[in-house]
Parts: C-alpha cells; sequence; structure tokens
C-alpha cells in the first residue's frame, strides 16, 4: 500500500479521553495516518473553564483543533467536532476518505451524513455531561440522571438500528462496506451508552458493525481506554 504524501500543515488536538466529541477526531486523524499532537484538558478540574481555554473556544467546549501552516508558522483554530471532521476529509482528500465520493454516491454522503446528524444532533447534546448532571441537581437524585441518559441514548441508537435496517442490512459498516463519517461518531456513541450501563441487547446491527470497527487499527487507537490521558485503573493497552 503507497504511504500518504506529507502534509504541509500540522495538527494539535485539545481533547479529554471521555469526551465523545473529541474521540470522533481520534479516529478520524488515525484513519487518515494524519499526525498530530494531544493537548489534554482535564474536564474534571474544570481546565475547560478557565480564560486561557476560553480564548480557544469561546463556548469552552472540546475538541478543539489548531491548524498549523507549516510554511508560515500561521495558526487557525477550528471547534466543533462535526466541522473538524468536514475539514480534515475536504483538506486531505488523497488520504482514505470517510465519505463516499461525490461524482458516483451523492445519495449515500447523504446517507453518511443523515446517520451524523442522528448521534451529533438527537442523542450526543441530550446525554452531554452538562445536560445530565442539571437533570441530576433537580432531585439532587444520581438515579434521574442515569435513567435520562440510558433513555435518551437507547432512543437514539434504535433510531440508528432502524435506518441500518432500512438501507444497510447487509453492509459491512453503517453506509457500505468502507468506513465513514458515520462510523467515526458511530464507536462513541455506543461506547457512552455502553458506560451509562444502557442496555444495547435488540439493538443487532449496530453492536455487529461497532464489533466490526473496534477491529480497525484506527478505531483500537482510538479507544478512550487508550489515551494518553486515560486514568490507570480504567487504561487498556
Amino acid at each position: 500500500m503507497t504511504p500518504p504524501p506529507p502534509t504541509s500543515k500540522t495538527y494539535t488536538l485539545y481533547t479529554y479521553y471521555q469526551s465523545t466529541c473529541a474521540n470522533r477526531v481520534v479516529i478520524a486523524l488515525h484513519h487518515k495516518s494524519l499526525p498530530f499532537t494531544h493537548h489534554y484538558i482535564d474536564l474534571r478540574a474544570a481546565e475547560h473553564e478557565t480564560a486561557a481555554f476560553a480564548a480557544l473556544n469561546p463556548s469552552r467546549s472540546l475538541p478543539v483543533l489548531v491548524i498549523t501552516d507549516a510554511t508560515t508558522g500561521t495558526e487557525t483554530i477550528l471547534t466543533q467536532s462535526v466541522a473538524i471532521l468536514e475539514y480534515l476529509e475536504e483538506a486531505h482528500p488523497d488520504r482514505p476518505a470517510l465519505l463516499p465520493p461525490l461524482d458516483a454516491a451523492p445519495l449515500h454522503r447523504a446517507r453518511v451524513r443523515e446517520l451524523v446528524n442522528l448521534i451529533t444532533n438527537d442523542i450526543q447534546p441530550l446525554s452531554n455531561g452538562r445536560i445530565a448532571r442539571r437533570v441530576r441537581q433537580i432531585r439532587d437524585e444520581v438515579q434521574d440522571q442515569l435513567s435520562f441518559v440510558q433513555e435518551v441514548n437507547l432512543a437514539g441508537l434504535t433510531a440508528y438500528e432502524r435506518l441500518l435496517e432500512r438501507y444497510g442490512a447487509d453492509s459491512t459498516y453503517s453506509v457500505g462496506d468502507a468506513v465513514t463519517l458515520a462510523d467515526v461518531c458511530l464507536v462513541p456513541a455506543v461506547e457512552m451508552a455502553v458506560a451509562y450501563r444502557t442496555d444495547l441487547t435488540a439493538l443487532v446491527r449496530v453492536r455487529a458493525v461497532v464489533e466490526r470497527l473496534k477491529a480497525l487499527e484506527a478505531f483500537r487507537r482510538g479507544d478512550w481506554r487508550r489515551q494518553g490521558d486515560t486514568p490507570g485503573e480504567v487504561r487498556v493497552e
């Protein structure tokens, strides 16, 4: 296999091992064999609430990608995981693609984005830690937070399962037989659902796709349990 050509840009990714949004970008960078530097932000220590981080990202959320031009040294800051994923796809079309080719499969590209938006719009915003903690605070009940996130996860991933049944029952991955942006978003979402002890037994196709994806090198290296800031008690090699 011919190695991808060198890039004229360097990347620094602000991330946290448990951030599903950042994890999407980590997986995509590994899939495209793009070298990058991690800059870990400890959400537990509220490092995202500091003035220094707010100067990078006014929404105080992860991920943040700092793009440095290797020739001029000019830095560009990009936030929001889907925007970053789309940028990487357009900036590096000569590396393994995460979207089907536009001229051959515009509908397949739309299918990918349909699934991406299901996860990033219907699941993640509601199950985000900031929202889940507010649900817990209403009655000061941990079970309220757990039940709420489980319900959101199951509803969203069940919808994903139904879409796989509708147009991808025989596909290796979410859309066809090549890894796409949908897969990059799916695995972190499922990992988060599992962490919240969501019962995914009925989601046969989702679980099968995720099992195949987790066998791939990019997803293995992007596993939240294998990151540089993953605590030792949950870390795997």
